[in-house]
C-alpha cells in the first residue's frame, strides 16, 4: 500500500471514529431508517464482492474480479454511498459545524480514494471497465 492510500485509509477511520465516539451513533426517527438503508447499501455491495474481493485502499488486488451485478448495475462504489447515507443521516440530526466538517472530509477521501482505484481498475481491466463507467455513476444514481 502507497503512503498516500495509507493517508487516506487513515483518515477515513479517523473520520468513522469521530462519528462513533463524538455522540450518538445511530439517529431518530426517519433518519434512523436512512442508517439502515446506508447499511443494506453497503452490505449489499460487499456480499455482491464478495468478502475476499475489495480492499480498504485503493489498490486493486491483481486477481480482482471485476463484478457488474448487484448494485454495481447502476453504481460503482456502493459501499461508500451506504457509509455517506449512515453518517450523512449524523450530520442531518445534529448539525454542528464540526459534524458538517468531518463528513466533507470524509466525502472527500472517498472520492480521492475512487479516483486513484478507477485508475488502478482501467489499468487491470482495460477497455470493458471504461465502457462499463460510461453507463455507470461513480456515487449516486443520477447525479454523480
Amino acid at each position: 500500500m502507497s503512503n498516500y492510500s495509507k493517508l487516506l485509509v487513515s483518515v477515513q477511520f479517523l473520520c468513522f471514529a469521530y462519528f462513533i465516539f463524538a455522540g450518538s451513533i445511530f439517529c431518530d426517527g426517519n433518519l434512523l431508517l436512512l442508517q439502515f438503508f446506508g447499511i443494506l447499501v453497503s452490505a449489499w455491495g460487499i456480499f455482491t464482492l464478495k468478502i475476499g474481493n475489495f480492499n480498504i485502499q485503493p489498490e486493486v488486488r491483481q486477481n480482482a474480479k471485476f463484478i457488474r451485478s448487484g448494485p454495481y448495475r447502476w453504481i460503482r462504489n456502493p459501499m461508500y454511498l451506504g457509509l455517506l447515507l449512515f453518517f450523512g443521516a449524523i450530520v442531518i440530526q445534529t448539525p454542528r459545524t464540526l459534524n458538517i466538517a468531518i463528513f466533507l472530509l470524509l466525502f472527500l477521501v472517498f472520492i480521492l480514494k475512487i479516483i486513484k482505484e478507477e485508475t488502478y481498475l482501467e489499468d487491470l481491466f482495460g477497455k470493458s471497465y471504461t465502457e462499463y463507467k460510461k453507463r455507470t455513476y461513480r456515487l449516486i444514481p443520477h447525479v454523480f
